[in-house]
């Protein structure tokens, strides 16, 4: 969604936000500005827009059901495959849909939710990564599995306790698959050619993608880079750090060691997913202006042919082809993330979040709802794998007759070798988003570590991580203190702890019960 970010982060598509320690938390979140900036915040959030050809009003006491969301390079097929078919079926039914960056939708959001002018359905793109379970708690939503049947749908089985289902309610579900990650090498087939170097041979290891990136970098008259590493944003570090780590042997997701709570930030595998970003520093491969760069930004300095190589998600191709489709006719390829020698280690995502939710303002629920519902069947979902963005949630049934990019098919093809679902501490137990809502920030972080280590600002990369790690296992300590005495919460540190988690299988919603 890249997101799109989900969405971790946002992106010109999905993106999904992924909930970690020291982000915004509740008190931040709902702290935000008054309800007289609304008029204001919406003028300069109306983004692409591209569905509605008149600005859509907010509120939702009537009228045409309104949907805010952040995925770009979903517009089309939002109208063409859901919008317009439920519309003509449902006389009397408008959508107005505004498409919003994140940042713009999540402040939107805010003074929407301050001065009762929320839209019927919106994303959660902008909103930090606030816990959802918070937002039911404040009343944000309200359900739609009595309004719709989601758990008969295809998608059923993807429902979690702690994630869509809250005290027996149905809220949301998950369209998307929670099979990806943000690290996905992209390369531009001409540059790797002209370099000579077969774009068949994937680079199992880091420095066989060290190489070339070299190659690259040598191999193109000198005139581009062979890597491209926007640093400019500490989320997009962090996302990459991570997903690097587990391909060195860190458990996921989540940074924590499910066999005793604790948080391995100051482990070996993320120093040396530090170092190896480093060393593409020091040959000299990565673009000179990367510093500068947000992921967007390098998206497009990539498309112009300045680097060969861009790690980012699945939705990088779907962007392209919203923005930059001459890049995708000159040629584009990915491969499996490698790995930092020939032993193959997974990488853990948790289950898709839900990424459409109903206002608890909305007055058009069951409109809402049903509208929803149509996103969970085959057909739609195979309309999403074409619009190659994050990977639909049937992605593994749909996508060898989706109508999609060569790329992006081994792209989705790739995650199903290379991701395993890992455990999530809040549906084991309930109390722990109490607790990550909680928790202060903690800087710098794990991308401001990063980023001050690429840009010379510190070179003890070790000292910093042993030093976030201690301050963010304090801080839990004093949230889990806090939410015990203060409310009342039964909740402690073994909520983190999944004795019987298998690295090499997914954690199912049945292991749950068996930890």
């Amino acid at each position: 969604m890249g997101r799109h970010h989900h969405r971790i982060s946002a992106t010109t598509g999905a993106g999904p936000v992924r909930r970690h320690p020291g982000d915004l938390t509740r008190r931040r979140l709902f702290g935000g500005a008054g309800a007289a900036v609304l008029a204001a915040a919406l003028a300069a959030c109306t983004g692409g827009g591209q569905l509605a050809e008149k600005s859509a009003s907010a509120g939702s006491g009537g009228g045409a059901l309104q949907w805010w969301d952040q995925f770009r390079p979903l517009t089309k097929m939002f109208q063409d495959a859901l919008f317009t078919p439920f519309t003509q079926s449902h006389a009397g039914v408008t959508v107005e849909r505004r498409q919003m960056d994140a940042p713009d939708l999540g402040q939107a959001l805010q003074v929407g939710r301050r001065s009762n002018q929320m839209p019927d359905v919106h994303s959660l793109a902008g909103l930090g990564t606030v816990s959802p379970a918070a937002l039911v708690s404040e009343g944000w939503f309200q359900p739609i599995g009595k309004l719709a049947d989601f758990a008969g749908s295809p998608i059923g089985e993807f429902v979690y306790d702690g994630i869509h289902r809250f005290d027996g309610e149905i809220y949301s579900f998950p369209p998307f698959s929670g099979r990806w990650h943000e690290a996905v090498p992209w390369f531009n087939t001409a540059m790797l050619k002209q370099a000579g170097v077969d774009p068949e041979e994937e680079p199992g290891t880091w420095d066989e993608l060290r190489e070339i990136a070299r190659k690259v970098a040598t191999g193109n008259d000198g005139g581009a880079a062979g890597l491209v590493l926007p640093s400019k944003e500490p989320e997009y570090l962090r996302t990459l750090v991570e997903r690097l780590a587990m391909t060195a042997g860190a458990p996921g997701p989540g940074n924590v060691d499910w066999a005793t709570g604790a948080y391995v930030y100051d482990t070996q595998p993320y120093l040396d997913a530090i170092e190896f970003l480093v060393s593409l520093q020091k040959d000299k491969v990565v673009h000179p202006a990367s510093a500068s760069m947000g992921a967007r930004d390098a998206r497009a300095r990539w498309a112009a042919g300045q680097a060969g190589i861009y790690l980012w998600g699945a939705w990088f191709i779907g962007g392209l082809l919203v923005d930059e489709p001459e890049a995708v006719e000159r040629g584009v390829g990915t491969w499996h993330i490698p790995c930092p020698g020939t032993t193959r280690n997974f990488v853990y995502s948790p289950p898709s979040s839900g990424t459409f939710w109903v206002s608890s303002q909305s007055k058009q629920a069951k409109t809402a709802a049903e509208l929803m519902l149509q996103m969970t069947t085959k057909e739609f979902q195979t309309r999403l794998a074409e619009a190659m963005d994050q990977p639909p949630a049937l992605a593994a049934e749909v996508i060898e007759d989706a109508k999609v990019h060569d790329a992006y098919r081994k792209c989705v093809a790739n995650f199903q070798e290379d991701v395993k679902i890992g455990p999530v501490p809040e549906v084991g137990n309930p109390g722990v988003w109490q607790v990550l809502a909680e928790m202060r920030d903690v800087h710098p972080n794990l991308g401001d570590i990063v980023q001050s280590v690429l840009t010379g600002a510190s070179t003890d990369a070790g000292g910093q991580l042993r030093r976030f790690n201690d301050q963010i296992s304090a801080e839990r300590e004093r949230a889990l203190k806090a939410v015990r005495e203060e409310k009342g919460v039964e909740v402690d540190l073994k909520a983190w702890v999944f004795a019987n988690w298998d690295r090499e299988k997914d954690y199912g919603q049945q292991d749950y019960a068996g930890r």
